[in-house]
């Protein structure tokens, strides 16, 4: 800007003195030498523009001396001005960064913002698996967003998603750049957090000072981050508009929840290999050996068989409606070759993880919770037909006939094949749930947000006692008492320190072994 100010103030102010001079004549010949000719201003800037460029067209020249004396010092000038200020000019494009564009949003895709720690190992290992081709999903788009240009490894491995992966160069703290990737009209928002941080105080206040950042430029977008310290959840409160509940907003402390994951180990062995590998997406190509069902195939066949199984939330079929949980797990586990663990209707009831007959009953409008090796397998359970089913048709993955068929008005069908935002939610859902967030089925997989959040009811089970007094059991701004009103703290009751100490309970036990042993 600066040079185009110096260049066109020596331009215009060159033609208004040539335009004097030509008009006045020279004050040593009693200014009898003027132009008789018409020369108007814009003659003037015409030639100035001419001259400078060193291209002469001599249509237009200069009659006075003064005018001649003028213009041999403005050529000696503009060359040099020339001269100087193209590598400016050529520095200032080359400068201009391929990344600091706007993102032109299409209606039919919906997209994430992606902003925080972006190095190469963060964004392979969250590409790996929010891309998996397990998911489903075709349509979603990734955009990164990070104050600093990409490494030549991070940009090949963005133009290898180039389909679905595009990066801006800007901060998450500045509201013009949040406004170039059209934050307002994301899905979500994901802060990712530096997890080999030193620091890890100054790694989550950065996190947090992002998300109030995001929060104040749209109130509404839904936010998930990362944090490091378990104290650091203290100041999620000062976030403004904060709300686990109507913005789905969620925070995965990474220490709290691996500290959880040890301490579900020390009570139940395996249990934090089991949860890992149901909340990370792998492939694995099967041999013949396991297709096949040869008895030949080892237990790294059976556990790489496994890991590719992972949790996927769907709304079930209204044909389940009515059942009982071990009625429904039966059909399928038997007909659909799935695994349900867990179901959710949207009323008090709240989410049922492997419920007693007694204890559940499956309504029209139903989540369900399947550990399946992909969401293709899982739209079986939602397009399940028992008519379609009792002719000997397969199920498949989208809507069969019959229900295609039938002559049913659009607002009066079953909201069952309905994405679970567009479901009506009566006024007190997620009174009684005991976690935090709910689940956006309109998506095509679940999120590891909500695989997370079904590990945290898994915790909240274990970590609160059936004892519990009423007063301890109410509810706080739609959240279960078992969590603290921010919803991101377990309450739980106290114990002494010498009943939860595992070295005594293994000495009561061989102490009991001892005796029954004895009394044999």
């Amino acid at each position: 800007l600066v040079l185009m100010l110096d260049f066109v103030s020596v331009w215009l102010f060159a033609a208004g003195f040539i335009h004097l001079v030509e008009n006045s004549g020279d004050p040593w010949q009693q200014y009898s030498n003027a132009r008789d000719d018409p020369f108007s201003y814009f003659d003037s800037v015409w030639l100035t523009m001419v001259t400078m460029s060193t291209v002469g067209y001599g249509d237009v020249y200069p009659k006075t001396g003064i005018g001649r004396s003028f213009m041999m010092i403005y050529i000696v000038c503009g060359l040099a001005m020339f001269a100087t200020y193209t590598p400016y000019i050529y520095e200032f494009y080359r400068s201009r960064s391929p990344y600091a564009g706007r993102y032109e949003r299409a209606d039919s895709k919906k997209y994430v913002v992606v902003c925080g720690h972006i190095t190469y190992n963060n964004v392979k290992s969250f590409l790996a698996d929010f891309l998996h081709p397990d998911r489903g999903d075709r349509t979603s788009r990734v955009l990164f967003l990070d104050n600093k240009r990409p490494e030549p490894e991070l940009t090949g491995l963005i133009k290898r998603y180039f389909l679905s992966v595009q990066y801006f160069e800007g901060s998450a703290l500045n509201h013009n750049d949040l406004r170039r990737v059209q934050l307002e009209h994301s899905d979500a928002v994901i802060l990712l957090c530096n997890k080999d941080s030193d620091d890890t105080k100054s790694e989550d206040a950065a996190t947090i000072l992002r998300a109030i950042s995001v929060k104040n430029y749209n109130q509404k977008s839904r936010l998930i981050m990362q944090l490091l310290n378990y104290k650091s959840k203290s100041f999620l409160q000062t976030i403004p508009n904060w709300d686990p509940i109507n913005f789905r907003d969620e925070n995965i402390c990474i220490s709290e929840f691996m500290y959880g994951l040890v301490a579900q180990s020390c009570l139940c062995p395996g249990f934090s290999t089991l949860m890992i590998n149901l909340i990370s997406t792998r492939s694995y190509i099967p041999g013949n050996d396991v297709k096949t069902g040869e008895a030949s195939r080892d237990w790294k066949s059976d556990y790489a068989y496994g890991c590719d199984h992972e949790i996927y939330t769907v709304m079930i079929s209204q044909d389940f409606e009515g059942m009982t949980f071990p009625q429904a797990a039966k059909i399928c586990y038997t007909k659909l070759n799935l695994l349900l663990i867990a179901v959710e209707n949207f009323d008090n009831s709240g989410l049922a993880i492997n419920p007693l007959p007694d204890q559940f009953t499956i309504r029209r409008e139903c989540l369900g919770y399947f550990i399946a090796s992909s969401y293709k397998d899982v739209c079986k359970a939602r397009f399940y037909c028992v008519v379609c089913f009792r002719q000997g048709l397969e199920i498949g993955f989208k809507p069969c006939k019959c229900r295609m068929e039938a002559i049913i008005p659009k607002k009066q069908r079953s909201t069952s094949h309905l994405p679970l935002s567009d479901i009506p939610k009566s006024p007190n859902h997620g009174a009684n749930l005991t976690r935090v967030g709910s689940v956006d089925s309109k998506s095509s997989t679940a999120t590891d947000t909500t695989q997370l959040r079904t590990v945290r009811h898994l915790f909240s089970q274990h970590s609160v006692n059936k004892t519990t007094s009423a007063a301890d059991r109410t509810v706080v701004s739609g959240v279960s008492s078992t969590f603290d009103p921010t919803g991101n703290y377990h309450w739980v009751t106290e114990k002494k320190f010498e009943d939860v100490d595992l070295a005594k309970h293994k000495k009561k036990k061989k102490k009991k072994k001892k005796k029954k042993n004895k009394r044999k």
